[in-house]
Formats: C-alpha cells, sequence, structure tokens
C-alpha cells in the first residue's frame, strides 16, 4: 500500500515517507490498485478498474509532467540559467533515470528486447502525452481556441536538428545490426 508506514525501513526512506505522505494519499485514493488476486491466486482486477487506473496514471504524469517544468523554470530564472540548458540536463536526467534503471532490470534478467522496448517507448510516450497532451489543451482551451503566439523560440530549431539526427542514427544503427 503507498500509504503504509515503512517501519523496517532506513531513516531517509522514513522522512521521505513523511515528506511525499500527502502526494501519497492522493495516489492511493484516485488510482485503483489493479494488482488484486482471487483466493486462487488468480488476477481478479476488471477491464473497468484498468481503465479507470490507466486514466488516473495520465492524469498524474500530465500533473507531474506540469509540476516538473514548473520547477525547473522558476529554478532557471532564479539562478539565471538559460531555460535550454534546465531543459537539456536536468529534467533530461530526471525522466530518463526511471527508464534507465527499468531497462538495466530488464536487461540483467534476461529481456533484452524489453529492456529496448521500454527505453525507445517510454521516451516516446512522455513525449506525446506526458508534454504533448497538456500543450494542445491549454493551447486549445487555455487561449479560448485563438492562435498561440507567445511561444519563445530560441534555440528551437538546432534542439529539433539534434533530434532529428540522433533519430536517424538510431535508425541506421538499428537497420546496420538487424535488430
Amino acid at each position: 500500500s503507498l500509504i503504509e508506514f515503512p517501519s523496517n525501513g532506513s531513516l531517509f526512506g522514513k522522512i521521505l515517507f513523511v515528506l511525499l505522505y500527502p502526494v501519497r494519499v492522493l495516489m492511493h485514493f484516485t488510482s485503483p490498485d489493479v494488482r488484486t488476486l482471487d483466493s486462487e491466486g488468480n488476477p481478479n482486477a476488471t477491464l473497468g478498474n484498468a481503465t479507470i487506473a490507466v486514466i488516473s496514471c495520465l492524469l498524474w504524469l500530465i500533473v507531474g509532467s506540469y509540476a516538473m517544468v514548473a520547477s525547473l523554470e522558476a529554478l532557471a530564472e532564479l539562478m539565471d540559467i538559460p531555460d535550454a540548458v534546465i531543459g537539456y540536463t536536468v529534467s533530461a536526467a530526471g525522466t530518463s533515470l526511471p527508464n534507465y534503471v527499468a531497462s538495466a532490470v530488464a536487461a540483467r534478467n534476461g529481456f533484452g528486447n524489453m529492456a529496448v522496448s521500454n527505453a525507445l517507448g517510454s521516451n516516446t510516450f512522455n513525449i506525446m502525452i506526458g508534454l504533448g497532451l497538456p500543450w494542445v489543451l491549454y493551447t486549445s482551451f487555455g487561449t479560448g481556441f485563438e492562435p498561440y503566439d507567445e511561444l519563445r523560440n530560441e534555440g528551437i530549431t538546432e534542439g529539433v536538428l539534434i533530434l532529428g539526427a540522433v533519430l536517424l542514427l538510431l535508425v541506421v544503427l538499428l537497420l546496420q545490426s538487424g535488430f
């Protein structure tokens, strides 16, 4: 359970639990647990519960990505660091570390294809849903369906070209390796 106190955890774990308790309570009561088993040990989650859990997790992903971006923008302004530097370093490391851990565990357990799929699929999902969906919603509903022209666009062209080059390199390497 998300709200069960870790009585045999480390001191750091207990402090972190107390600090994050309000968020844990919100997640506990807004996301149904689909890991329930019947008396014979078979999963008994319904499709409705799974659908609600997926939608809830998507909403939490949107909230978390918004909070991360807003916090990093405030931090960048406070420290007089360009947004691009914060975006390329801190947020990239913060969003990629969980993917790295999941991929490393999958690879150690002999699931190399799962590790590669996780590395590629999770980043694509994060960009399309975690960042794309809030942006589409804001530019649609937040502006009253009026054109949005307040985007600061310095450095966007270079970033897109770098991402395109890395994607092209990835495709070439995948084709060359026969993966």
